[in-house]
């Protein structure tokens, strides 16, 4: 056992992460074992994620500080990391690289970001790419890594865990080793880095900028939403919960970003600065088919995330009664991930998003960014606060059976208004842009 300890180890000093692998792997490793983190964090490095890596050897090192094989692994990952970043300091340098954009006053430390901790529809991804094109450090940890396969720096599927004092004060560990390392730390859809919320006085305490940024079913209150939308749905009806968790947010967060005016709505009465930007993706990653003649038979595509806010039982009802008098195809996309999402989505000739919420998401942003006309339910008070070119064609529960039936009488409309949504985006929705005006944001609150 010793002997094999030592080889181990002798592979990691090497670098040789395969080979450890070979001699880590085993079918009957525990999960709460020093093998095991140990196991998944060679297997990262031998990945190429580093920042993964560390935390699985933090987490191992944690539960069992005296282990060898971890401490080998976690001062092998400092190596790798000190190589790497005097490479990146050589590389700026003949390259003559001698700018400031990305730098705080005149300081020629660069801005570094932590985004955390739940991944909304690849939103911290899409902005730390966008950030780190720009020379910010950002990087992403994501507690909820569910089947979507979204990309983050750290992962820690913390899934159906419950708020104990013993996971909290784990967590609040991992947030003192994240402090030196970090300027600013923007949480998302009303999370931290504990699950208490208990390492938020720390930001402030350390001297760190903090900001929170809500998606929607976080803050949407169902009486407000009803105000603005006639078909308004929530997920969450507890509004007495949905207010004390903003409350107790803003009472160490000041600064708050939302991407519309409905979102606005439910948050500006708790922070003391609302930001509205809008979301953004990487418009490389959706491409318009090349084509944009329509299928013969016309394929129509609804992803039921969340079927009732989606009104998917309407639909599914529409597409029923239409399909006897009408050749075309229906598909549903769910329990996919986002990559086999979207190959089903280019084929489409018409996406069908929302029927109840009254603004568009993430997902009619993807559509239209590949050039597929898209159904939506836009509110009045929305059309008010959207620009005047927006190309979704509006439908709600009411009407929505009449227009899927206009446009499969109209199809050939369908490629224009297809070219219009990714000119919309392209516009409105460009991560290039969208992530210069956030680090706009972060700049204004480091030098406050």
């Amino acid at each position: 056992m010793k002997d094999n300890e030592n080889q181990i180890i002798n592979y990691i000093k090497a670098g040789n992460f395969q080979k450890a692998l070979e001699l880590l792997n085993d079918k009957n490793l525990q999960t709460n074992s020093p093998r095991y983190y140990a196991t998944r964090s060679c297997e990262n490095i031998h990945n190429g994620k580093l920042q993964n890596a560390w935390l699985w050897s933090w987490r191992g090192l944690n539960n069992f500080p005296k282990d060898s094989i971890l401490t080998r692994i976690m001062e092998k990952i400092c190596e790798i990391d000190s190589v790497r970043e005097k490479s990146k300091q050589t590389d700026n340098l003949n390259s003559g690289d001698n700018e400031t954009h990305g730098e705080v006053g005149n300081s020629n430390a660069k801005i570094r970001v932590l985004l955390g901790s739940m991944e909304i529809a690849n939103q911290m991804h899409t902005l730390s790419e966008g950030l780190n094109r720009q020379g910010i450090i950002a990087h992403t940890i994501n507690y909820y890594p569910y089947y979507l396969n979204y990309d983050s720096n750290y992962t820690w599927s913390l899934i159906g865990q419950r708020s104990t004092p013993l996971i909290n004060e784990e967590l609040r560990k991992l947030t003192n080793e994240f402090l030196p390392h970090y300027d600013l730390f923007h949480f998302h859809f009303g999370t931290s880095l504990t699950l208490d919320w208990s390492d938020l006085p720390l930001y402030k305490s350390s001297g760190k900028a903090i900001l929170m940024q809500h998606w929607g079913s976080d803050v949407r209150i169902l009486s407000k939403a009803t105000e603005l939308n006639p078909y308004a749905l929530v997920k969450n009806k507890n509004e007495y919960q949905i207010k004390t968790n903003l409350s107790k947010l803003s009472e160490n967060i000041q600064n708050c970003v939302v991407f519309d005016m409905e979102l606005y709505q439910y948050v500006k009465e708790f922070y003391k600065n609302v930001h509205i930007l809008p979301s953004m993706i990487n418009l490389n990653k959706y491409q318009p088919t090349k084509s944009s003649i329509p299928n013969k038979k016309p394929l129509i595509v609804h992803a039921p995330t969340s079927p009732a806010i989606k009104g998917t039982k309407y639909i599914l009802e529409a597409i029923e009664s239409l399909k006897d008098n009408y050749d075309f195809d229906f598909r549903l996309v769910k329990g996919l991930s986002h990559e086999e999402a979207i190959k089903i989505y280019q084929a489409a000739d018409l996406i069908i998003d929302q029927l109840h919420i009254g603004s568009y998401g993430l997902f009619a942003v993807e559509a239209m960014a590949m050039g597929k006309p898209v159904i939506c339910w836009i509110s009045d008070f929305m059309k008010d606060h959207y620009p005047n070119n927006l190309p979704i064609i509006i439908a709600n529960p009411e009407t929505i059976k009449d227009t899927i039936e206009f446009t499969l009488r109209n199809i050939d409309i369908l490629p224009e208004i297809g070219v219009k949504g990714r000119l919309y985006v392209e516009m409105n929705h460009d991560m290039v842009k969208n992530s210069q005006k956030m680090l706009s944001l972060y700049i204004s609150l480091l030098q406050k």
